[in-house]
Protein backbone atom coordinates (compact mmCIF):
# COMPACT_ATOMS: atom_id res chain seq x y z
CA UNK A 1 0.00 0.00 0.00
CA UNK A 2 0.97 3.71 -1.08
CA UNK A 3 -0.04 6.86 -0.43
CA UNK A 4 -0.69 8.81 -3.14
CA UNK A 5 1.11 12.05 -3.93
CA UNK A 6 -0.71 15.13 -5.85
CA UNK A 7 1.01 14.94 -9.25
CA UNK A 8 3.98 17.43 -9.75
CA UNK A 9 3.36 20.39 -12.22
CA UNK A 10 6.47 22.21 -12.49
CA UNK A 11 10.09 21.90 -11.99
CA UNK A 12 10.27 23.88 -8.68
CA UNK A 13 7.51 21.14 -7.08
CA UNK A 14 10.24 18.65 -8.43
CA UNK A 15 12.84 20.01 -6.36
CA UNK A 16 10.52 20.25 -3.45
CA UNK A 17 9.46 16.20 -3.94
CA UNK A 18 13.53 15.30 -4.44
CA UNK A 19 14.05 16.97 -0.84
CA UNK A 20 10.61 15.84 0.37
CA UNK A 21 11.95 12.12 -0.32
CA UNK A 22 15.64 12.85 1.48
CA UNK A 23 13.89 14.04 4.15
CA UNK A 24 11.49 11.12 4.55
CA UNK A 25 14.29 8.61 3.90
CA UNK A 26 16.80 10.13 6.87
CA UNK A 27 12.78 9.26 8.77
CA UNK A 28 12.85 5.92 7.20
CA UNK A 29 16.42 5.22 8.79
CA UNK A 30 15.33 7.04 11.85
CA UNK A 31 12.14 4.42 12.00
CA UNK A 32 14.31 1.05 11.24
CA UNK A 33 16.37 2.11 14.07
CA UNK A 34 13.46 2.42 16.74
CA UNK A 35 12.16 -0.93 15.20
CA UNK A 36 15.37 -2.64 15.44
CA UNK A 37 16.01 -1.56 19.43
CA UNK A 38 12.59 -2.57 19.82
CA UNK A 39 13.20 -6.17 18.58
CA UNK A 40 16.39 -6.17 20.80
CA UNK A 41 14.21 -5.81 23.73
CA UNK A 42 11.63 -7.97 23.00
CA UNK A 43 8.51 -5.66 23.88
CA UNK A 44 5.36 -6.65 21.64
CA UNK A 45 3.50 -3.82 22.12
CA UNK A 46 6.88 -1.74 21.26
CA UNK A 47 7.86 -3.49 18.24
CA UNK A 48 4.50 -3.68 16.64
CA UNK A 49 3.97 0.34 17.38
CA UNK A 50 7.17 0.71 15.58
CA UNK A 51 6.42 -1.57 12.63
CA UNK A 52 3.58 0.55 12.33
CA UNK A 53 5.31 3.97 12.45
CA UNK A 54 7.90 2.51 10.02
CA UNK A 55 5.21 1.23 7.37
CA UNK A 56 3.67 4.96 7.56
CA UNK A 57 6.56 6.55 6.76
CA UNK A 58 8.11 3.70 3.84
CA UNK A 59 4.10 4.31 2.48
CA UNK A 60 4.64 8.30 2.34
CA UNK A 61 8.30 8.16 1.00
CA UNK A 62 6.86 5.50 -1.67
CA UNK A 63 4.32 7.97 -2.76
CA UNK A 64 6.61 10.62 -3.02
CA UNK A 65 9.41 8.25 -4.99
CA UNK A 66 6.31 7.45 -7.27
CA UNK A 67 5.16 11.14 -8.20
CA UNK A 68 8.98 12.00 -9.28
CA UNK A 69 9.06 9.42 -11.15
CA UNK A 70 5.63 9.90 -13.13
CA UNK A 71 7.28 13.31 -13.58
CA UNK A 72 10.38 12.65 -14.62
CA UNK A 73 8.91 9.81 -17.50
CA UNK A 74 6.41 12.91 -18.64
CA UNK A 75 9.46 15.15 -19.20
CA UNK A 76 11.06 12.34 -21.14
CA UNK A 77 8.41 11.42 -23.35
CA UNK A 78 8.26 15.59 -23.93
CA UNK A 79 11.88 16.12 -24.53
Amino acid sequence: MRDTQPPITDDEEYEGYKQARDKMTKLVEQRETRLIAALEKGDATEIEERRYDLLDAMRKRQGIIDAIRVYEQQRQQSA
